[in-house]
């Protein structure tokens, strides 16, 4: 069987990196091109659920993005008093994820890990 010729993936963002080393893991060769002078350290969003992380786990990267980020073991919804509307705790999902939390970790730092480990 002839060797798989490189995938092309044209931005080294959050979704063009996470595609990468989806097909790197599956041992598919990519090129990715980034029109920036290298990763970008933009903001964006921050916050990863538990399907995300499960998935991003099995890349490699969800350890490490831990380390970084904050761990939020549930979300509540309030009134502007402040008093609590609703509440939802996350671990309620700990027989159907590896990660029954969310996750406030920019995702400049997930392309970032997602390129280290691609290098390695």
């Amino acid at each position: 069987m002839p060797e798989p010729k490189p995938v092309l993936i044209v931005g080294a963002g959050p979704v063009g990196m996470v595609a990468a080393a989806s097909l790197v893991h599956q041992g598919i060769p990519v090129l990715v091109l980034e029109s920036g002078p290298g990763i970008s350290e933009e903001m964006r969003a921050s916050t990863f659920h538990a399907p995300t992380l499960d998935m991003l786990d099995d890349l490699g990267a969800a350890k490490e993005m831990i380390r970084q980020g904050i761990i939020g073991p549930r979300v509540q919804y309030r009134m502007r008093d402040q008093s609590i509307i609703a509440e939802f705790d996350f671990g309620l999902l700990a027989d159907v994820s590896r990660h029954p939390y969310r996750l406030q970790c920019e995702q400049f730092k997930l392309t970032r890990i997602l390129h280290a480990l691609m290098q390695q």
